[in-house]
């Protein structure tokens, strides 16, 4: 004998919640834009290293970023929807610098908008 159709249509539409169910469970990638990881650098490089190590870059009287201090970061990585991504290469520098100038860092985001971030190198000559 044959199921009737009903309770065939019935468990059919029962997978299908769950199969929707499980995907959107799933955790998404953190990622963020080129804007958000510049402007969360110049938040944290102040007071996330000494400034006797930056000369030039941060004031070691007040110990913060010189004025109009600039970010600028480049993705790394594969592209996310909306200009995303997860690991960035960065370099923080004041806005009178020399060609290469600047603290060059490297930034990944984690959940719940934090982040890593990685001394790679200061150059100030």
């Amino acid at each position: 004998m044959w199921p009737r159709p009903l309770v065939v249509l019935t468990l059919i539409v029962a997978v299908l919640i769950a199969a929707a169910a499980q995907v959107s469970a799933a955790p998404s990638v953190p990622a963020q834009t080129k804007t958000q990881a510049e402007v969360h650098l110049l938040r944290i490089a102040a007071r996330s290293w000494k400034a006797s190590r930056m000369p030039g870059l941060i004031n070691p009287h007040t110990r913060l970023l010189a004025n109009n201090s600039q970010a600028l970061c480049h993705g790394q990585g594969r592209r996310r929807s909306g200009g995303r991504y997860t690991r960035f290469i960065c370099v923080v520098r004041p806005l009178h610098h020399r060609a290469r100038q600047g603290l060059y860092v490297s930034y990944r985001a984690l959940a719940n908008g934090l982040s890593e971030v990685h001394w790679l190198a200061y150059r100030w000559r």
